[in-house]
């Protein structure tokens, strides 16, 4: 094969010979070219004829070596399921128990069907693919890599991954769903014992850091960590499942402002009962549905104190559910996507979602993951503006310090010591 460097020389020469008028050979006067044949006598109509098909033929002849490719029958999962077990779920990211539950769940979906006569790899290769990748931080998630290990394009790594993040996302309404009148009087009943009764979730904020600057209004996705990150609105309940997500959004926007925007604070009365609420930090402001810790200098009361510490206990279910997400699909640590629009979005919205739809349907398989990212964010990105809570959400602010400030204190977690 004709060395790279030479092939591209040997083109540039051949197009300078086609079009002598602007060939820098004509300052020379006659000479020969490449072919050897001198230079004048190319300017006849035969020979250019000649050189345009050769030069076609350079072009379209590949100037690397291709990747070798396996035929799809040579590809063989029998030797992922003897791995160890550790090993397996350490690529895999779940049990071999989990990694079956879920390719049954998503081999019957239409993606994985066509009429192409290009056949698609065998489901599980594409599910270990695509779980793997998931799980893959840095360059080590880069489809360069997985295009090589499983000898296919890179081409058909990006569609492996769509068609598998699609066939997972046709289960978002089964997994990622809000509790239901009986189940919110459940959780309401589980933090009564802490003494928050009436709490039936908790929402915190978090980001999904980008591993270039975007090139679609990129200044609005750098955040204070000085990376380019979306920002995200995860919510929890008492179990650490994810019952609500809401991402996309650059990381400039604050947490209040996305919250602002979600349907549960739009449209209150189809997500809450009377006296229901969320728990959250000082970011996000109060209202008859939502109770935040108290912001400073308020703080400084012993009864706001002892609160703050008694919320802060609780809250920790919902650091904790970002970190086993963060670091069981470590991909969202650095996602490695293209964003050169705002329709390039619902590409990094539905792989987030995916990953939480994972992060489910482990966890009620009892296939918890026990290693939590290295780096969980506790803090928020920005808090809202104030304004005057209304009177009722004062009120209900009070009666739950009140009441959790009470209850704490007879179970003995209060004072702090």
């Amino acid at each position: 094969m004709t060395r790279l460097h030479s092939q591209f020389h040997n083109i540039s020469l051949l197009k300078n010979c086609v079009n002598p008028q602007y060939s820098p050979f004509h300052l020379l006067g006659p000479t020969n070219d490449l072919l050897g044949t001198p230079h004048a006598s190319l300017a006849s109509c035969a020979s250019r004829q000649y050189l345009w098909a050769l030069l076609m033929t350079l072009n379209s002849q590949y100037l690397s070596r291709p990747l070798s490719k396996a035929p799809l029958e040579s590809f063989d999962i029998d030797h992922l399921f003897n791995m160890r077990d550790d090993d397996f779920r350490k690529g895999m990211r779940t049990s071999k128990e989990g990694f079956v539950f879920i390719y049954k769940k998503i081999k019957n979906h239409p993606v994985f069907k066509n009429n192409s006569t290009h056949k698609q790899l065998p489901i599980s290769h594409q599910l270990a693919l695509t779980l793997e990748r998931l799980g893959s931080n840095g360059n080590g998630g880069s489809v360069g890599k997985f295009a090589c290990n499983f000898q296919v394009g890179r081409g058909t790594v990006i569609a492996i991954t769509r068609r598998v993040i699609e066939a997972i996302n046709y289960y978002e309404s089964h997994y990622i769903k809000w509790p239901n009148q009986n189940r919110r009087r459940e959780i309401s009943q589980v933090m009564k014992e802490e003494g928050f009764e009436g709490c039936i979730g908790f929402i915190d904020g978090t980001t999904f850091p980008l591993y270039q600057k975007p090139a679609w209004q990129g200044e609005g996705f750098f955040d204070w960590k000085k990376n380019y990150s979306l920002n995200a609105q995860i919510l929890c309940d008492c179990d650490e499942n994810i019952t609500e997500i809401t991402t996309g959004w650059p990381v400039s926007c604050a947490d209040s402002m996305v919250y602002r925007n979600m349907g549960l604070f739009i449209n209150p009365d189809r997500f809450f009962d009377k006296g229901q609420f969320l728990l959250a930090d000082s970011a996000y402001p109060l209202n008859d549905h939502l109770i935040p810790a108290i912001w400073a200098p308020a703080e400084n009361s012993r009864i706001n104190t002892d609160f703050n510490f008694c919320l802060a206990k609780l809250r920790v279910r919902n650091e904790h559910a970002i970190g086993i997400l963060k670091g069981q699909w470590a991909s969202l640590g650095e996602m490695r996507l293209q964003l050169h629009g705002k329709h390039d979005i619902v590409q990094y919205v539905n792989w987030i979602k995916a990953c939480c739809i994972l992060h489910n349907m482990l966890s009620q398989l009892k296939d918890s993951w026990a290693e939590l990212s290295e780096e969980v964010r506790n803090e928020s990105l920005g808090r809202f503006p104030n304004e005057a809570p209304s009177p009722t959400a004062a009120e209900l602010q009070r009666v739950v310090i009140d009441r959790c400030v009470i209850h704490n204190y007879e179970l003995g977690v209060l004072p702090i010591t």
